[in-house]
């Protein structure tokens, strides 16, 4: 049995798991963090790191006021971070750029006055418009849309600096400690065991992306959430190609500080828990990067890598209790906009667990939705 007892355990130490603990710290909460791995090791670290609510919904909805809402909370929640911990989030990029290659794609990406309405400012470009600013952009590309507030950071960095005010503010960090099973009574889980501890707590919050199932399989309940696997590759470009996030059905390109420039991602279902990189991811990179900035293929190879990124059936994140269970909070299927989502899913969960008042855009995400959809 672990030496202390704390108000909550959080099954995950990503980006969001983290994001929780901190905003739950904030409230003089105490908090224990058990990760299988290192902390941001899973699908945070395979991020780009964007932050594109409308790129990302396609559309109106419950996700786009989620993820705006988000988005809106950034420079407050950097900003913090940075106070408590003295390093910078490196926001690498003046905004997004989403460009079209073809008239259905303009359609899609470049005509709807959604994005308008969703209260971020964005300018339609044609496309010598659009290479005026990315003089770079390949002739293909017919339209686009700038939104300047759709930035990008690195997810490490971010990582870094939650762990960081986490520890500060006195969350028990445990790395390389996955979980293995809960101590239960009455309903509510009083411990959660690793192989070698067992920590006891009032509360428990799952967010142990692509892993959520399986964890909450341990008590009985299924989630619909399973892994996708993203490979990335990065470039070394000194100096870049570009200075905006580039975003386009074929892919995404995203410059960093360091000099590198990111083109991603695949999105490969049934492939498991498998993390290796593949031939054909990087050949289906690579054409990307070729068809929105052609530059790039003279470029100096750096490295690929993959993550995991924890799918949900209905591609919308999870929130609120586990179905049976009185005291085990949700913070599950953030796909690949768990960067994005931090804050809010941070705010959301950390008002749940202390029950606060309700996030007004909550209800959309419980996970009762599914068991009414039988």
């Amino acid at each position: 049995m672990s030496d202390a007892t704390s108000d909550v355990v959080i099954v995950g130490g990503g980006i969001i798991g983290l994001s929780v603990a901190w905003n739950l710290a904030r409230q003089g909460v105490s908090v224990t963090v058990l990760e299988r791995s290192q902390v941001g090791d899973g699908a945070s670290n395979a991020s780009a790191g964007m932050l594109a609510p409308l790129a990302e919904a396609n559309r109106p909805g419950p996700f786009l006021a989620l993820g705006v809402a988000s988005l809106r909370l950034y420079p407050s929640f950097v900003a913090t971070l940075h106070e408590e911990t003295g390093v910078s989030a490196e926001c690498a990029s003046p905004g997004l750029l989403r460009v079209a290659v073809n008239e259905e794609e303009s359609a899609e990406f470049c005509t709807a006055t959604w994005q308008q309405a969703a209260g971020l400012p964005v300018e339609y470009l044609d496309g010598d418009a659009a290479r005026n600013l990315e003089p770079t952009l390949s002739e293909s590309v017919i339209a686009a849309v700038l939104s300047p507030d759709e930035k990008q950071y690195d997810p490490s960095r971010l990582v870094r600096m939650l762990a960081l005010a986490c520890a500060s503010r006195g969350v028990r960090i445990v790395e390389c400690a996955p979980v293995i099973g809960f101590e239960t009574s009455d309903g509510r889980v009083t411990g959660v065991r690793t192989a070698t501890d067992v920590y006891s707590c009032g509360d428990v919050v799952i967010a142990a992306g692509a892993w959520a199932d399986q964890v909450a399989e341990w008590l009985g309940a299924s989630l619909p959430v399973f892994p996708v696997r993203g490979q990335i590759l990065a470039l070394q470009c000194t100096p870049s190609p570009v200075k905006y996030t580039i975003y386009a059905h074929a892919g995404y390109i995203v410059p960093r500080v360091d000099g590198r420039v990111l083109v991603g991602a695949t999105a490969e279902y049934g492939v498991g828990f498998d993390t290796r990189p593949t031939a054909v991811g990087m050949t289906t990179l690579l054409q990307a990067a070729a068809s929105l900035v052609p530059p790039l293929m003279q470029a100096p190879f750096d490295r690929v890598w993959a993550g995991l990124r924890p799918g949900c059936a209905d591609n919308l994140p999870i929130f609120g209790l586990l179905p049976g269970w009185e005291n085990v909070h949700l913070a599950a299927g953030h796909f690949r906009n768990g960067v994005l989502l931090a804050p809010i899913t941070g705010e959301i969960v950390a008002g749940l667990v202390t029950g606060a008042q309700p996030h007004a855009l909550l209800e959309s995400f419980r996970a009762e939705r599914f068991a009414e959809a039988q």
